[in-house]
């Protein structure tokens, strides 16, 4: 079981550190200006309005429905409605990151379970590794059809696609997805792995204390 939320509990640190204008600000930096003519300050402004609704304790629908670009609402109802999808996944990946971390510290802090937490947090850690390098590949040999399939496990039909005039698609097109699924990759990999060597580190520590434990309680 600790093995298996593992990999949850990393994503969740990982969306944590990259749910925030900054991460967002900086890949609309690095893309091509819109070809519709929407000006930096509106993509930015746009950008950080669509990153509200779908954090826990950000605006929600409304301020959707009350950001407006020079001809009219931003947001259509469909976005709105996929946005609000979106809101409903991030909350329950919030969920089961802080329930995870709450038991692994209680785990923790019982001397006789902290050898069952280690071994799941180092079994946990190579699994997530796992998952990292085949996603890795995937992305990087296939980015259209891995970000295709992945909308597709979450939601129904094509509730996720839009036309490319529609302001999600202009604010979010498929290079800033492939940037993110890359770098939230490479932070979920990096905690792994120290992780690993952490866990690992911790059950050699424990091993050699144990013998001499032993000696010392005869």
């Amino acid at each position: 079981m600790i093995a298996a939320f593992v990999p949850l509990i990393l994503i969740g640190n990982a969306v944590h550190l990259l749910a925030h204008p900054w991460f967002v600000h900086a890949e609309l930096g690095r893309m091509a200006p819109d070809p519709y003519g929407m000006a930096d300050a509106d993509q930015r402004r746009l950008a950080d309005t669509a990153l509200d609704s779908i954090t826990p304790f950000g605006g929600g629908e409304r301020v959707l429905r009350e950001a407006r670009l020079p001809d009219g609402a931003a947001f259509d109802p469909k976005e709105r409605r996929h946005l609000h999808s979106v809101r409903g996944y991030l909350w329950g990946l919030y969920t089961i990151h802080a329930a995870g971390l709450v038991a692994l510290a209680a785990l923790l802090a019982l001397p006789r379970r902290r050898r069952l937490a280690r071994d799941g947090l180092a079994a946990g850690a190579v699994w997530t590794l796992a998952i990292a390098v085949f996603a890795a590949i995937y992305v990087a040999a296939a980015p259209v059809s891995f970000l295709g399939g992945f909308h597709r496990v979450f939601f129904s039909g094509d509730s996720w696609r839009f036309a490319d005039t529609e302001t999600l698609r202009r604010l979010f097109p498929d290079a800033f997805w492939s940037d993110t699924a890359l770098v939230l990759g490479g932070l979920v990999a990096a905690q792994a792995a120290v992780l690993l060597g952490v866990s690992l580190g911790a059950r050699r520590q424990a091993m050699h204390a144990a013998p001499r434990t032993a000696a010392h309680a005869r």
